[in-house]
């Protein structure tokens, strides 16, 4: 048998429930009646429409490419056998952009790099186009007789 505090909750809970459901309908209405008056849709919650926050298309972070590859191949010629984040750090350029500048140097030739992955270096290249290494072909494996 249910006491008289929990009826008394039950109340109350149930006026609050049917007072927000009347404004929650009074504030949809009157947000038709606007729209329906002013001929306009409703101004969206939310994020804008389009790509959103960030940066926009096309812009590059730290300038321009070519500037980048000047400023690279000078310090190179000064202090041979660097990486790129401290080529980039002694040079003020954004890493990314230094990285993009050392490809195209690589491909022009006018750089040339040694070691793998983060041991990677750079020298000055010899002004020509570096050919790309040749593929090796796999031993074949097992015995096999040689047709004649």
């Amino acid at each position: 048998m249910p006491n008289h505090m929990e009826s008394q909750i039950k109340e109350r809970i149930t006026a609050f429930v049917s007072e927000l459901d009347a404004l929650v309908r009074r504030s949809t209405l009157e947000a038709l009646r606007g729209v329906l008056d002013s001929g306009a849709a409703p101004a969206r919650r939310g994020r804008p429409a389009g790509r959103g926050p960030g940066r926009p298309r096309g812009t590059s972070r730290g300038g321009n490419v070519e500037e980048a590859a000047a400023k690279i191949v000078a310090h190179v010629q000064t202090n041979d056998g660097q990486g790129i984040g401290a080529i980039a750090a002694a040079t003020g350029l954004d890493l990314k952009v230094a990285k993009k500048a050392a490809g195209q140097l690589i491909a022009a030739g006018q750089l040339k790099k040694s070691g793998q992955k983060r041991g990677t270096v750079y020298h000055i290249g010899g002004g020509r186009r570096v050919r790309p290494a040749k593929a090796k072909r796999g031993k074949k494996r097992g015995r096999k007789a040689k047709a004649a």
